[in-house]
C-alpha cells in the first residue's frame, strides 16, 4: 500500500501499471493454476519457506507501521521513537488476538473490510472529503503532473525482478494456500479478489500527490493502512500459529525477524538516498528484496531440489545487485540473479537422477 507511491515518483504511471499489472496477475494466477490437492502438496514440498514468508511479511508490515506513524506526529526526535515503536506493537498485539479467530469470523472480517474501504474517501485527506480538503484535492488535480524522476529505461530493466517476485511470491503465501483448500470455488474467489484488488490499488493509487511524491498525510490513508497493517499481521500470525509441524518455523526465528523489523523503523536507522529515497524507503525497499529476489530463487532452485550451496551462491550474487538496482537505481543489474536461478533451476532439472 505505499509501493505504488514510490513507482510513480519514480516513474509515473507508467511504473504504477508494472507494479499493479504482475501484481494482479500474479494473485489471480494462483488460484486459477491450483486446486485443493495441488495446493496441499505445493504447501508440503516448499515446507519451511512457506512459514517463513509469513514471518518476513509479519516484520515487513511492523516495520512499515513504526516507519510510516511518525509521518503523522511532529518532528520531536522523542515522540517520534515512542510512535515507532508503539504502533507497531499495537498492530501486533490487536493481529494477535484476531489472528486466534475461527474462520467465519475471518470471512466475515475480510468480506467487510474489502466493501467498506471505499468509505475512507470521505475522510479528511480522501478525495470526496468536504470543505477544504476537496478543494485542495481540485486544485491538486489541476496542477501539472510532476516529472518522473527515471525514465523507462531503467523501469524496463527492473520489471523482470517485478514480474518474477508478483508471480513467485504467492506460491509461499499461506493465506493463499487456505483460500484455495477452503473456497467452494478456488477459481471464482481468485478472479473476485484479483478484481477487488486491483480496485484497492486504484484507491490508494488516488492519494498520491504528484508534487511532493508522497501519499496525502490525513485521518484517511492513515485509516486504510491501520486497517490494512493489522488485518495482514493477524491473516500471516494465524497461519504462523496453526502451521503444521512439517511447515513450521522456529519461534526465535519468527521473533528475531519480528523485532527487527521494529527496530529499524526507528528514527536513528532511517537513512534516504536525495533526491529520489527519502528517509526510511531505502530499508523499505530492502525489505521488498524478500519477494523480489529471495522467494523467486527460493522457488526455482530450493523447490526443485537442488544443492543448498547452489541457492546460497544465487542468493550471494543477487544481494548486491538488487540493492544497487533498488537504491542507486542500477536496474540493469537486478535481473542477473534471476537469470542465474532460472539456468540453476534448468541444470537441477537436466542432472541425471541417482
Amino acid at each position: 500500500m505505499y509501493l505504488p507511491f514510490v513507482m510513480l515518483r519514480l516513474w509515473g504511471w507508467p511504473g504504477f501499471w508494472a507494479f499493479l499489472v504482475p501484481n494482479v496477475v500474479g494473485c489471480t494466477l494462483f488460484g486459477l493454476v491450483l486446486d485443493r490437492e495441488r495446493s496441499r502438496a505445493l504447501a508440503r514440498r516448499l515446507g519451511w519457506t512457506c512459514a517463513l514468508f509469513s514471518a518476513v511479511t509479519v516484520a515487513y508490515q511492523l516495520y512499515f507501521a513504526g516507519w510510516a506513524a511518525q509521518w503523522f506526529v511532529g518532528d520531536a526526535a522523542g515522540l517520534r521513537t515512542v510512535v515507532a515503536t508503539g504502533a507497531p506493537i499495537a498492530v501486533l498485539a490487536v493481529a494477535a488476538m484476531l489472528a486466534l479467530r475461527d474462520d467465519g469470523a475471518w470471512r466475515t472480517l475480510g468480506a467487510v473490510l474489502a466493501l467498506a474501504a471505499p468509505a475512507v474517501l470521505l475522510l479528511p485527506g480522501g478525495t470526496a472529503g468536504a470543505g477544504a480538503e476537496a478543494t485542495a484535492a481540485a486544485t491538486r488535480a489541476a496542477e501539472p503532473a510532476a516529472v518522473p524522476l527515471l525514465g523507462t529505461l531503467p523501469l524496463a530493466f527492473a520489471l523482470p525482478t517485478i514480474a518474477a517476485g508478483f508471480l513467485a511470491s504467492p506460491l509461499f503465501d499461506l493465506t493463499f494456500h487456505r483460500a484455495v483448500q477452503q473456497a467452494p470455488s478456488p477459481r471464482l474467489a481468485f478472479l473476485a479478489f484479483g478484481a477487488t484488488f486491483a480496485a484497492m490499488l486504484l484507491l490508494v493509487a488516488s492519494f498520491n500527490d504528484p508534487a511532493a511524491g508522497m501519499p496525502r498525510l490525513g485521518p484517511a490513508i492513515a485509516a486504510l493502512w491501520a486497517v490494512q497493517l493489522t488485518f495482514t499481521v493477524g491473516a500471516h500470525l494465524r497461519e504462523l500459529f496453526r502451521a503444521p509441524p512439517s511447515i513450521r518455523l522456529p519461534a526465535p526465528v519468527t521473533g528475531a525477524l519480528v523485532a527487527t523489523g521494529i527496530v529499524l523503523a526507528l528514527p536513528a536507522f532511517a537513512f534516504a538516498i536525495a533526491p529520489a529515497l527519502g528517509p526510511g524507503e531505502p530499508t523499505y525497499l530492502g525489505f521488498l528484496g524478500a519477494y523480489g529476489l529471495l522467494f523467486p530463487v527460493l522457488a526455482l532452485l530450493e523447490a526443485r531440489g537442488a544443492p543448498r550451496a547452489l541457492t546460497l551462491a544465487v542468493l550471494a550474487l543477487g544481494i548486491p545487485c538488487y540493492l544497487l538496482g533498488a537504491w542507486e537505481f542500477r536496474t540493469f543489474l537486478m535481473p542477473i540473479p534471476i537469470v542465474a536461478a532460472l539456468i540453476g533451476s534448468r541444470m537441477v532439472n537436466r542432472a541425471p537422477k541417482s
